[in-house]
């Protein structure tokens, strides 16, 4: 029956421009635009059962909308190009596909959803679509579009986060479609009108295939929530070639989802449409979220960089963070190169196992990058090693953006090398020319400077010595004790007096090592003297050699088998330096950690050209006796939703818990609709997606009552459509598996007291997500949003009826902040139980809100809270919600259950005006 619609329908279809919204969304016919008609083709795919042959011919799409009632993240409309052909699954991937899938990978999760053969496969998340494309694509005896170094499953088996995840574009291959290539496919013929929504489909999702289009593809629109292959990036008013998404996932590893689901309705329903209510990450599950396959290869794909350039040659991570911490003994370590095929700055943090390359994309030339002694920033130059000439040295942060960036004011500044001395003043050390450095007469016309740097800026530039040592200094007692260089002599400048080691010989990159034992790393080019050591002839950099502190050589370690090493480097772990890995054609292909104890090689990353590594990592003695891996490290690898809000305020949270008197707790109407500036007293806002009664009586008595000293209000958020959620779900699952807070609960939570250097290791491990999240920062804990209404309809994922488990956990979640306000009536604090506003329209359902539970039952609870406040005096109930009779209009609202920045402003102003004048 597929066959005859397809071919009796429209198999190709003019279309030119296609996913701006159209009015006659019925229409299977896109009018062509005048100054560039193109044609789609859409045909069976005769080699791929079950899937349709895309044949853009040039096609252009685009992707977003300037509709202003549209998400920032769906703004401004983005033109997409695609120049080659694609396969696309005619329906979503169905259960009975799974099972064919799961044939070749008993790693899968487990096949608790399906219940019939032809409804969409769901509870899967993006990993798990990743790995059931491999597997798919395994059992059909094609090639593997992603690879990945570890795979981490949660508790439920749901595939959690794969380490190392990369997509390869240019394989033929099962995979998810790319954002552009849905909204192709679903462009020719969209008709919400025609979908299953929550209309008519009773919130179940259904079989497959019942709403054909006009060329074949079956519910694009409805069903299910389909996952794309997409990383979520802004969009950009420009026009991009073979778009693949963002190069990354930012920090909530978010992903692009289209088309809509049986909890939606129609009229709501858009091809520009990003993402779901809530935040859909990669490791996101829900019953309503499921994918379709593509096939086929994207030749010279390309990523948008968060600058909006487009960008290709993206390095490959090699090595897991389990991989770096057995050699260096922690994952608190950073890797900066550059990637000589874009020209930019790139990096990888190995902290909590988010493992990716990130690029920073701009104008700069980069050369030589120096990661600094806290991990924060990284100081580069435009010149390079061996060549004269000027140069200019920069100083960034090391974040995706690059942020930060400030110039040194000289006329060259070479070859940055962080240095702090006995005081911890911390400068940079360069030289104002790095060409050859053989002959006395023209190396000792160069100067090595040392320039302070604080607070961002650059203080002012001290000579040093005579002579362009580029290659890092020591500290002595009375200042720097020795300097190194390396470009055609290795020349070592100790205590002012300079010498030429092994017999003149040329030599280059060299690195002096910063652990005490001033050792010397450099290259060679096959010398005798080398050779004489070595015991054995070898060629240009094919051995990685050591001398020691007089010049005596020590190591000579050897190459790989074909390659040869570049760009050496010391790290700040002893016996390891980070390398280049060159190929017999002279590319730099990859860049690894080379334990020169054992002559040992790991594989960080692999790309075309990567040159200049420089690895750091956390120093040990900021630790103390604490674990740098687990303290403070309040994220996890496998629960990403909410933990960026939790890392970022639990820091937030132990800087400042001596000096916050009023503190609320709760879920995202919490995060979103309390606005703590508003208040008179320092007040701060600890609401997360995910939070609920369990997990906010958790924070309070672990965190909360014994380490903020002057508090004075508590505000617990009451939600009854929330009671019934198990102790197991949400932030509980990250209480049990982040290191930060198994670390704390480890320790008693410090109620002993906290030891010195821990609140400065919260702040490291951290440093990263506050500064990516300055919205918190600036708002102590609110999350600000632009008013866009109530809706005109509202919500609710769960039935009203509690089953019999729900009813008990709601009564234990009441009883349990019923015995909390009576024994806290001494404590010293009061206790408000907030109720925030929700859409009107949930009083003419059933249900008190999105999250299910009979408004009858909502109003027992409040009743009963209400009874509380008037028998415990420490007890305040505020009901802003008042089933739906309240004054937050529409200019309040951000969604049917949230607060925009406006009405959170309302709420916490009269909640600031109640405290003042409450007895």
């Amino acid at each position: 029956m597929l066959l005859t619609a397809l071919f009796c329908g429209a198999c190709s279809n003019s279309v030119s421009e296609i996913g701006a919204e159209r009015d006659d969304s019925s229409s299977a016919e896109v009018t062509p635009a005048e100054d560039a008609p193109v044609q789609v083709k859409v045909v069976a795919d005769s080699v791929h059962e079950g899937m349709l042959r895309v044949q853009p011919m040039g096609a252009s799409v685009f992707l977003g909308s300037d509709d202003e009632r549209a998400k920032a993240s769906e703004k401004p409309q983005m033109k997409v190009t695609l120049d080659y052909v694609f396969s696309l699954g005619v329906h979503e991937f169905t259960c009975a596909d799974y099972e064919l899938a799961s044939q070749m990978d008993d790693g899968l999760l487990a096949d608790l959803e399906c219940v019939a053969g032809n409804v969409p496969k769901v509870n899967v998340s993006y990993y798990d679509a990743v790995l059931i494309a491999n597997a798919y694509g395994k059992a059909k005896g094609v090639d593997t579009a992603y690879t990945y170094l570890n795979r981490l499953f949660d508790q439920n088996g749901n595939c959690a986060y794969l380490e190392g995840l990369t997509f390869h574009p240019e394989v033929e291959g099962f995979r998810l479609p790319t954002e552009a290539e849905w909204v192709l496919a679903a462009s020719v013929a969209w008709n919400p009108e025609q979908s299953w929504n929550v209309a008519n489909s009773g919130i179940v999702r259904r079989e497959v295939c019942d709403f054909v289009d006009s060329v074949g593809f079956c519910d694009m629109a409805g069903n299910v929530l389909e996952l794309t292959n997409d990383w979520l990036g802004n969009l950009r008013d420009t026009a991009v070639m073979n778009y693949v998404g963002a190069p990354v996932g930012n920090s909530l590893l978010e992903k692009v989802v289209k088309g809509g689901s049986i909890i939606q309705m129609a009229g709501d329903m858009t091809l520009y449409s990003r993402g779901d209510v809530y935040t859909v990450s990669a490791s996101t599950t829900t019953g309503y979220m499921g994918f379709r396959l593509a096939f086929g290869a994207i030749p010279h794909a390309s990523w948008m960089a968060s600058n909006g350039r487009a960008v290709g040659d993206l390095a490959v991570v090699k090595a897991s963070s389990a991989d770096v911490r057995q050699k260096v003994g922690t994952t608190r370590v950073k890797l900066a190169f550059r990637n000589d095929q874009t020209g930019n700055l790139a990096f990888v943090d190995y902290k909590d196992g988010h493992v990716n390359v990130v690029e920073i994309f701009d104008t700069l030339p980069v050369f030589h990058p120096e990661i600094s002694p806290d991990g924060v920033k990284v100081a580069f130059c435009t010149g390079i090693e061996g060549v004269s000439g000027k140069s200019a040295l920069y100083v960034r942060n090391l974040d995706a953006d690059g942020s930060g960036l400030v110039k040194l004011d000289v006329e060259s500044a070479a070859i940055p090398r962080w240095y702090v001395n006995a005081s911890g003043d911390t400068s940079i050390v360069y030289v104002d020319d790095a060409g050859d450095n053989s002959d006395d007469a023209t190396f000792f016309t160069k100067t090595t400077w040392s320039v302070p740097f604080s607070q961002g800026q650059f203080g002012k530039p001290k000579k040093i010595f005579s002579g362009a040592y580029h290659g890092g200094v020591s500290r002595g007692r009375d200042g720097i004790h020795r300097a190194v260089s390396g470009s055609k002599r290795l020349r070592v400048n100790v205590d002012g007096k300079d010498d030429i080691w092994l017999d003149g010989v040329q030599a280059c990159n060299a690195s002096l090592s910063g652990d005490g034992s001033d050792r010397t790393l450099f290259l060679d080019f096959g010398s005798a003297v080398g050779r004489n050591f070595a015991g054995k002839k070898y060629g240009t950099h094919e051995r990685l050699l050591v001398a020691d502190s007089s010049g005596k050589l020590v190591r000579a370690i050897p190459a790989p088998d074909g390659y040869t090493f570049d760009h050496s480097e010391w790290t700040d772990r002893e016996n390891l330096a980070v390398v280049t890995i060159v190929n017999s054609v002279g590319a730099h292909r990859k860049i690894a950690l080379v334990d020169v104890g054992d002559s040992s090689i790991v594989d960080l990353v692999e790309g075309e050209e990567l040159w200049h590594p420089c690895l750091w990592t956390m120093s040990k003695s900021v630790a103390g006796n604490l674990e740098l891996d687990s303290t403070g490290a309040y994220r996890d690898a496998v629960y990403q939703e909410g933990e960026k809000t939790m890392s970022v305020k639990m820091r937030m949270f132990w800087d400042n818990k001596d000096s916050f008197e009023l503190i609320a707790l709760g879920s995202s109407r919490t995060e979103r609709g309390f606005a703590p500036l508003q208040f008179s007293i320092p007040s701060f806002n600890f609401g997360s997606v995910g939070g609920d009664l369990w997990a906010e009586l958790y924070m309070v008595n672990n965190y909360i009552l014994p380490h903020a000293k002057n508090l004075k209000y508590l505000v617990i958020e009451i939600s009854p459509d929330l009671m019934s959620n198990s102790r197991s779900a949400r932030m509980f699952t990250l209480f049990d598996q982040a290191p930060g807070y198994i670390y704390d609960r480890n320790h008693q939570f410090w109620k002993d007291g906290v030891p010195a250097e821990f609140v400065r290791i919260v702040d490291e491990n951290n440093r990263y997500t506050v500064e990516d999240s300055l919205e918190y920062v600036s708002t102590l804990g609110l999350l600000k949003l632009e008013s866009r209404g109530w809706g005109s309809d509202v919500e609710v994922r769960r039935d009203t009826i509690l089953s019999q488990m729900d009813e008990k956990i709601y009564k234990r979640v009441v009883d349990s902040l019923t015995t909390f306000i009576d024994t806290t009536q001494n404590k010293g604090f009061k206790i408000i139980g907030l109720v925030y506003p929700q859409s009107p329209r949930y009083a003419s359902t059933g249900s008190f809100g999105r999250h299910g539970t009979q408004r009858s039952l909502a109003k027992q609870t409040l009743d009963h809270f209400d009874s509380l406040s008037r028998v415990y005096p420490h007890f305040i109930l505020v009901d802003e919600n008042k089933f739906g009779a309240h004054d937050y209009s529409d200019s309040m609202a951000y969604d049917f259950d949230h607060l925009s920045a406006q009405g959170a402003e309302r709420l916490s102003a009269r909640l600031d005006s109640l405290l003042k004048n409450a007895p």
